[in-house]
């Protein structure tokens, strides 16, 4: 054993790092412990439709949502991994206690991915959904824009905001169907900066896929401001429906 890997490990062992998901002290460093790193391994790893996001039971298989029609008006959506633990506490963590830390985390993990990497090279222009200014005042930062932040500082794409979240709207937590989220959010987004995504690839960053029906409000504004075409990349889809895709 050479001398920088004693040291290194007395290092590991006197100041352990503690995982940003369960909190577990572990050696050496890192975001996640052991066994949580390996969770999460496993939930990237699992199938999902490229046109909606949705889970499937294999890679490739057809998707039993969408049917291969996807969510107008994007030609892609993807995302990190479904809305399980470890990524849920995770999300939550980013989301509500302002662990924007977590937030660039998982985008280096979703850069990582090679349908994601994919979109990133032929986009043109980053767009992280925004939030109402006085939601935002409460967070104290949009994590969206966070992710949006560190895919375009990595990948050295732009990231603008020419959409504005013009209506303060209730929370979408708590409202699982579909047409209860896309009245909530009834002119909610507007583009302010047309000129900004007029004849451009854009890709659109949020934390979470529930519905679609945020992801899909903003899109047809865009499509509406001349956005050359539309894709969208998340970090966790959930299924609103409660249905096992996997086992189809």
């Amino acid at each position: 054993m050479t001398l920088g890997t004693a040291v290194h490990r007395l290092v590991g062992f006197c100041y352990p790092g503690i995982c940003a998901s369960c909190d577990g002290a572990f050696p050496g460093r890192g975001t996640f412990c052991g066994e949580c790193l390996g969770k999460l391994k496993d939930l990237e790893g699992k199938p999902a439709c490229d046109r909606c996001c949705m889970p499937l039971h294999a890679h490739g298989a057809p998707c039993p949502r969408c049917r291969g029609k996807g969510l107008y008006p994007y030609e892609k959506v993807l995302r990190l991994a479904p809305f399980r633990e470890p990524l849920r506490e995770l999300v939550h963590r980013m989301k509500y206690r302002r662990r924007w830390t977590i937030a660039e985390e998982l985008a280096d993990r979703l850069i990582g991915q090679g349908p994601v990497k994919g979109i990133l090279t032929q986009s043109e222009v980053l767009v992280a959904v925004p939030l109402h200014w006085r939601r935002q005042i409460a967070r104290g930062y949009n994590q969206a824009a966070v992710v949006a932040g560190r895919l375009g500082s990595v990948c050295n794409i732009e990231v603008c905001r020419p959409v504005r979240r013009v209506r303060y709207t209730e929370t979408q937590t708590h409202l699982h169907a579909r047409e209860k989220r896309e009245q909530n959010l009834k002119g909610a987004f507007r583009v302010v900066r047309p000129r900004l995504v007029k004849d451009r690839h854009v890709v659109v960053i949020d934390d979470v896929m529930t519905t679609g029906a945020t992801l899909q409000s903003i899109g047809r504004e865009l499509k509406k401001s001349g956005a050359s075409s539309v894709c969208a990349i998340v970090i966790a889809a959930a299924d609103p429906r409660g249905m096992g895709y996997e086992a189809v």
